[in-house]
C-alpha cells in the first residue's frame, strides 16, 4: 500500500497470491507457518525486521523485549500482550487467553516487558479459543461421543495440519503396562492399552461437518482376555465370560460423521452418525474424562456408567441452546460388543436413549441421561436393561474432579454404581485418585447374588521428557478393595493390587 513496503522489491507481483496463514492459527504453538511459498517467508522475515526496530523505538508494544516473533508475523499489533493483560486482571479458575509458545519462552527467559507477570502462571495459547468443536461448541467442551465437559478441560492435542479444507488433529495415549491384580484370584501380567484418535473439521459457511475415527491395538496386545482387574466383569472370552479380567477394546473404537448447524441465534441443532459409536446415554467414556484419563485401569463399575461407549449403529439427534443446555437423544444397537474384535458388530438400532445435559458455567458439565438396551448380554438372552445415569464433572484449574452414579434395572432388579474420582495434573505430571461402589451380579465362580464392592485406587504419572509435540510419562498406582466377608474364600481377605506403567500422549494445548 502507500508508503509501505514494495512487494515487487522482494518477487511477489500479486499480493492477492499471498497464501497467508489464517489468523486464529497463529497463536497455536502446535500448527507450523506456511514456508511452501519462498516469497512469503522472505516477506515474513522482513517484516519481522521491521517490528524489532519498531520495538527500539517504542512505537510497537511487544510483551518480550526482543520484539516481533514468528506467531505473530502477520499480525498488526503484539496479541499475547493484550492477553497478557487481560489476564492478570483475572482470578484463579477463570478462564485465561495465555500467549503463544515464543513469548512465553520470552517470559521464562526473562525478557518479558510487562510488570507483574509471574512467567510460571503464564500458560500457552489454548486452541479452544479459537477452534469450535464438531457440534458447534468449544472443542475443549467436546467429550466421547457427543458428550460435553466442562468448557475449561484440558487438551492433550497434535494438530496435524490442514488437508483438502478439514482441519486434522489427533488425540490419544499409549502405555505400557504390568499388573498383578493382588488376592488368590488376581493374575499378574504386562500388557499395553491404546487408544488413537484422529479428528477432521471444515466449516461451510456456519456449519460445521466433522469425521472422527478411533481405535485401539489392544486386540493385538492383549488377546481376547484383555488384562487382569479385580472385580471387573462383562464380555466374554472363548465363549466364556471374562473373570476379573477388563476385556480388549475393538480395533475401531468409533467412526463417526457429524454435522450441525446454527438454527436459530443461540440455537445449534446437530446430527450424528456412525457404524460404531456412543449413543447419548451416560457421562463421557472413562478414557475422555480429565478426572479419569491419567488411570490406566478401567473402573470396574464401567458397565453402568458409560458402558455402551463402543456400540454398533448409533443415530444421534440433539440441540444446544447457547453453551449452556444440551438436549440429545439416540437410536443404537443394545448388543455389547462380540469377541471378534476385528469387524463392526450387526447394526440393528433396537435401543433407544435420550440425555440432558447442564453446564452452568465454565468449570461445570452436569447431565443426566436414561436408556433402554434390549438384549445387551450375550450371556444372558433376552435380558433387557434399562439404565440411569447422573454425572457431575467439575474442572479449576489443574483439578478435575467427577462425580457419576448409575443404575441398572433388570429382571425387576436395581443394580447400582458410583464413581467420585479426581485428578491433579500439570506440565510435571499428575496425582489421581478414585472411590467406587458398586453391586455386582456377574462375579464368575462364587454362589449367585449381588455383592457390594468398594474400590480405592491412588496412583501417579511423572513426567520425564517431551518431544515432537508429544509427552512421556511413568506411573504407578495401589488399589485396595472392601467387599462382603462371604467372598473370602474367593478373594482373601485383603487383596491389593498394583500397578506400574509407561505412556506417551500428545502434549497439552
Amino acid at each position: 500500500g502507500k508508503g509501505g513496503m514494495n512487494l515487487k522489491e522482494v518477487g511477489i507481483a500479486n499480493a492477492e497470491a499471498i497464501p497467508v496463514l489464517p489468523s486464529q492459527h497463529q497463536s497455536m504453538a502446535d500448527v507450523k507457518q506456511d514456508e511452501s511459498n519462498p516469497h512469503l517467508k522472505k516477506y515474513r522475515e522482513l517484516i519481522l525486521s521491521s517490528k524489532k526496530v519498531l520495538v527500539t523505538e517504542k512505537r510497537f508494544n511487544c510483551c518480550v523485549g526482543k520484539g516481533g516473533c514468528d506467531e505473530c508475523a502477520l499480525e498488526q499489533y503484539c496479541g499475547c500482550a493484550v492477553n497478557l493483560n487481560e489476564d492478570l486482571k483475572k482470578k484463579d479458575g477463570e478462564k485465561k487467553d495465555g500467549i503463544c509458545a515464543q513469548c512465553l519462552d520470552g517470559q521464562h527467559a526473562g525478557h518479558g516487558r510487562i510488570p507483574g507477570v509471574d512467567p510460571n502462571k503464564v500458560a500457552v495459547m489454548s486452541m479452544d479459543m479459537n477452534m469450535k468443536g464438531a457440534i458447534g461448541t468449544d472443542m475443549s467442551q467436546e467429550g466421547s461421543g457427543t458428550t460435553w465437559l466442562p468448557a475449561n478441560s484440558p487438551m492433550y492435542m497434535k494438530n496435524l495440519g490442514v488437508f483438502g479444507g478439514y482441519d486434522v488433529n489427533f488425540m490419544g495415549l499409549g502405555t505400557v503396562n504390568f499388573a498383578d491384580s493382588g488376592g488368590k484370584r488376581g493374575e499378574s501380567q504386562w500388557f499395553s492399552n491404546s487408544m488413537l484418535m484422529f479428528m477432521a473439521q471444515k466449516e461451510i459457511g456456519e456449519d460445521t461437518l466433522a469425521f472422527r475415527f478411533m481405535g485401539s491395538l489392544d486386540p493385538f496386545a492383549d488377546g481376547k482376555k484383555g488384562y487382569p482387574n479385580l472385580f471387573q466383569t462383562g464380555e466374554t472370552a472363548f465363549g466364556e465370560p471374562l473373570k476379573d479380567r477388563q476385556h480388549p477394546h475393538d480395533l475401531i473404537m468409533e467412526l463417526a460423521a457429524t454435522y450441525s448447524k446454527p438454527l436459530s441465534e443461540n440455537v445449534r441443532g446437530f446430527l450424528y452418525l456412525a457404524p460404531v459409536g456412543e449413543p447419548a446415554l451416560g457421562t463421557s467414556a472413562f478414557q475422555h474424562r480429565p478426572s479419569s484419563w491419567e488411570m490406566p485401569e478401567a473402573p470396574i463399575n464401567h458397565h453402568w456408567n458409560d458402558g455402551t461407549h463402543i456400540s454398533s449403529g448409533v443415530v444421534t439427534a440433539g440441540v444446544n441452546i447457547g453453551e449452556t443446555w444440551k438436549i440429545d437423544a439416540s437410536l443404537f444397537t443394545g448388543r455389547e460388543p462380540d469377541e471378534n474384535r476385528y469387524d463392526i458388530d450387526p447394526i440393528k438400532l433396537d435401543s433407544a436413549s435420550g440425555r440432558i445435559t447442564f453446564n452452568p458455567t465454565r468449570n461445570w458439565s452436569l447431565s443426566a441421561s436414561y436408556g433402554f438396551l434390549n438384549d445387551p448380554e450375550s450371556l444372558e438372552p433376552g435380558v433387557d436393561v434399562h439404565r440411569i445415569v447422573l454425572s457431575a464433572l467439575h474442572q479449576r484449574g489443574d483439578l478435575s474432579l467427577g462425580a457419576v452414579w448409575a443404575r441398572n434395572i433388570k429382571h425387576g432388579e436395581n443394580s447400582d454404581a458410583f464413581s467420585l474420582e479426581g485428578t491433579y495434573a500439570n506440565a510435571g505430571g499428575s496425582l489421581f485418585a478414585r472411590f467406587e461402589h458398586v453391586d455386582k451380579d456377574e462375579l464368575v465362580d462364587v454362589p449367585e447374588g449381588i455383592y457390594k464392592l468398594n474400590k480405592f485406587t491412588l496412583g501417579g504419572v511423572k513426567n520425564f521428557a517431551r518431544s515432537g509435540g508429544f509427552e512421556y510419562g511413568v506411573g504407578a498406582y495401589l488399589a485396595l478393595y472392601s467387599f462382603p466377608s462371604s467372598l473370602n474364600d474367593y478373594y482373601g481377605k485383603n487383596p491389593v493390587s498394583f500397578g506400574i506403567f509407561l505412556r506417551v500422549r500428545p502434549e497439552k494445548m
